[in-house]
């Protein structure tokens, strides 16, 4: 008997729904991710076309516990490393240089990241705060800062510099954690590779390891570099500058390292690659324990005033590289891209851009609502800056906020000048599509013919969306680099214009005005977490940006969200293999970016399995959106291997008979047809059927992109393959059936 084996899509659809049958019983797997079968007792237990059912449901490794709720406020760490698989050009040359830029920009990220808590309690609370008795006013739980053993300005540092040093041991510890769950899947060979056909290629762990040490290496050398730089201004003492040396040699170590291929190559690292990185994150907390020491230590107290020294500058200058090793990426990527690479090659630069400006936006949000708790609800900039503000976060953090105000106000213009009539176009162009599927319907039923018209074009507006992302990302660059210009040299917004002045009222309200926006788009994030965790339909809204974000390893930034397929394609093959050795075969079936899964699994089987493998993929996202995003990783060869390793050969030399189909329609906004010529693209007019069918009152709705099970079309396919499958000849005797995987 054949199996359908279904693998659902990135909603995180539930078994019972998946294989439209209300009681399952689990067969493999876990309660993270696990394979599914009907209860016999129950009903049938095949499906349409007459195969047994079987499902995977792998939903909860990406969205099924609260815990994640907290990787939203960690975006900045996904874009980074998705930035890395986004390179369009597949030589060596080219792919070594944009791998190291992507992990140098990464291990920034992380700087930025450790920068923004330090901007909170180090400069805004250590520093600005506990000097001013206005600010420590009916606040007792700052009283520790103003008086006893931590009332000296160096103590105060070290003590506020606590909570930084706590988010990067979190970091550390849920890095581990996730690589430890997620990455734990055991592969049968000591190998790595670069390609999804390659057999370790989801072998992630060791590189992931190796550059967690790295980035916690980092974090810790940023904190300390900001400590030091204070303290040793005031303070110029042998030790404080023996520490500050060693806190460089640490920052420099650790971005010389994830650009050598011996430490990061995931062929063939080099064997004292693990001992150094590990010596590097010990050496770092070790060093920061003792600059907070040092911190501590009696010496001659001096008063705080103004704003932090050193860190405005840093924050600043740290964006300034980022902004540069953006630039030096985007011209390796032009110089190097394929003709017709989609968004001209720049799909990488774009998302780690997005990444920066996510990270800088959060950073500023936060900083300008605690500066705002901490003032007592002052503006966060004043037009009248003459008179000097109480608190203040650093200039770049100011241009940030003035920044997501231009972002909203070119979102609402492109939309309206490029997306409207964008719009109007495809709809136009749609009508062609509705009257083929429904000749001469058009004219008795306008409105119905309409609708799937607006159906069809919506779904192309996916087609066209990076000219519009094109026409957003060009104007923010450029102001973006303006903008660092005027940071670098301490020009905030408002002083553009002389102080009470209209302009600078206009500049004001726009700098607070940003702050705002920002701080509800971070309360929406965490309201968004919440939500995913306490109702089905929120988390389903989560998975679908976590499954199409951490689909790929973490290859350039060990500490964003876990890599699920890490474990779910090798044990798709693992168990496909085993469902491929009974009498009859396995249909690997696929829905969105279940397709994807099944696709990167048939590549992973032995060959012994291929041969009684088919493939059925339905909504699937591989040529639309896969191939012109990630097309060092699916493309026309990958593509056409996927299907060639289980096309069967015919009798008559040259032909061959597809054993990999794909269902698609217009109306899909995410699915489209596979154009390989291993496989056989089949396309479903979408709705069934134009007028009401007889005893109902509603039209036939659009489908979109669900509910490909549910026609006619799906059990005919589900037909064909099984009786191509059961047409192989009997299984040799002398193969013995390997063990089948024991649930968890």
């Amino acid at each position: 008997m054949v199996t359908e084996l279904r693998v659902h899509g990135v909603q995180g659809s539930p078994a019972e729904e998946v294989l439209d049958r209300p009681l399952l019983h689990q067969v493999a797997g876990d309660s993270d991710a696990g394979f599914f079968r009907p209860r016999p007792e129950y009903g049938s237990t095949t499906g349409p076309g007459g195969a047994t059912l079987e499902a995977y449901r792998w939903g909860n490794l990406t969205a099924g516990a609260a815990a994640r709720a907290l990787w939203l406020l960690l975006l900045p760490f996904m874009f980074a490393n998705v930035a890395l698989w986004l390179r369009p050009d597949t030589r060596p040359g080219p792919r070594a240089a944009v791998r190291a830029l992507t992990r140098i920009f990464a291990l920034s990220v992380t700087g930025s990241f450790v920068l923004s808590f330090v901007e909170i309690s180090v400069d805004l609370v250590g520093w600005q705060c506990a000097s001013l008795p206005r600010c420590l006013d009916g606040r007792p739980y700052l009283g520790l800062l103003a008086h006893g053993f931590f009332a000296t300005t160096s103590r105060r540092l070290a003590l506020s510099a606590l909570l930084p040093a706590l988010v990067i041991g979190f970091l550390w510890f849920l890095g581990r954690r996730t690589w430890v769950r997620y990455e734990a899947f055991q592969v049968d060979t000591d190998g790595d590779g670069d390609g999804l056909a390659h057999p370790c290629f989801w072998n992630g762990k060791p590189l992931v390891g190796r550059l967690r040490s790295l980035h916690i290496a980092f974090a810790f050398g940023t904190l300390d570099a900001i400590l030091l730089g204070v303290l040793v201004s005031h303070d110029p003492h042998p030790i404080g500058y023996t520490l500050a040396g060693l806190t460089a040699l640490i920052l420099v170590a650790c971005v010389v390292a994830v650009t050598l291929p011996s430490v990061v190559d995931r062929d063939a690292p080099a064997p004292w690659a693990l001992p150094f990185t590990r010596l590097l994150s010990h050496a770092a907390v070790v060093l920061s324990v003792l600059v907070a020491g040092y911190a501590l230590l009696a010496r001659d107290p001096w008063t705080a005033t103004g704003r932090m020294p050193i860190l405005g500058g840093t924050v600043t200058v740290l964006f300034a590289v980022q902004v540069v090793l953006m630039l030096i990426l985007g011209g390796v990527v032009l110089a190097s891209r394929p003709s017709g690479t989609f968004l001209q090659g720049l799909a990488g630069p774009l998302i780690a851009s997005t990444g920066l400006g996510v990270a800088v936006a959060f950073s500023a949000g936060l900083s300008y609502r605690v500066a705002d708790f901490l003032d007592r609800r002052a503006l966060p900039s004043s037009a009248d800056y003459a008179r000097g503000q109480l608190l203040q976060p650093p200039a770049a953090y100011e241009w940030a906020a003035a920044g997501f105000v231009l972002l909203i106000v070119l979102i609402v213009i492109v939309a309206l000048v490029g997306g409207l009539p964008l719009v109007r176009r495809l709809r136009r162009d749609a009508r062609a599509v509705t009257d083929a599927d429904f000749p001469g319907d058009r004219g008795r039923g306008p409105r119905r013919a309409e609708q799937i018209d607006v159906a069809v074009a919506d779904a192309r507006v996916t087609d066209h969306i990076g000219q519009l992302l094109v026409w957003v990302f060009i104007p923010t660059a450029i102001a973006a680099v303006v903008a660092t210009g005027f940071a670098l040299a301490g020009v905030r917004p408002i002083r553009l214009a002389a102080s009470g002045s209209v302009t600078a009222e206009v500049l004001s309200f726009v700098v607070n005005l940003g702050t705002y926006l920002i701080g509800l788009a971070t309360l929406a994030l965490v309201l968004i977490g919440v939500l995913a965790y306490r109702y089905q339909r929120f988390r389903r809204i989560v998975g679908v940006l976590w499954d199409l974000g951490t689909f790929w390893p973490r290859a350039a930034h060990p500490l964003a969200p876990p890599c699920y397929a890490e474990r779910v394609v090798p044990e798709l093959a693992k168990r496909s293999a085993w469902l491929a050795t009974a009498p009859g075969g396995v249909i690997l079936s696929g829905h969105s970016q279940g397709s994807v899964l099944v696709a990167a699994t048939v590549l992973q089987l032995p060959p012994e399995a291929r041969a009684r493998t088919a493939l059925l993929t339905y909504g699937s996202p591989l040529r639309r959106l896969y191939a012109r995003l990630f097309p060092a990783y699916v493309n026309d060869k990958v593509l056409e291997q996927a299907g060639a390793v289980l096309t069967r050969p015919q009798t008559e030399p040259g032909q061959h008979t597809p054993r990999w189909v794909n269902l698609w329609r217009d109306t899909d906004p995410i699915g489209g047809p596979v154009e390989s010529d291993t496989a056989r693209d089949v396309r479903l007019a979408d709705p069934p059927g134009f007028d009401m069918q007889p005893g109902d009152t509603v039209f036939p709705k659009v489908d979109g992109h669900g509910a490909y099970q549910q026609r006619p079309e799906f059990g005919a396919v589900i037909s064909e393959l099984m009786q191509d499958l059961t047409d192989l000849p009997p299984q040799d005797p002398a193969e013995a059936r390997p063990q089948p995987p024991v649930p968890a």
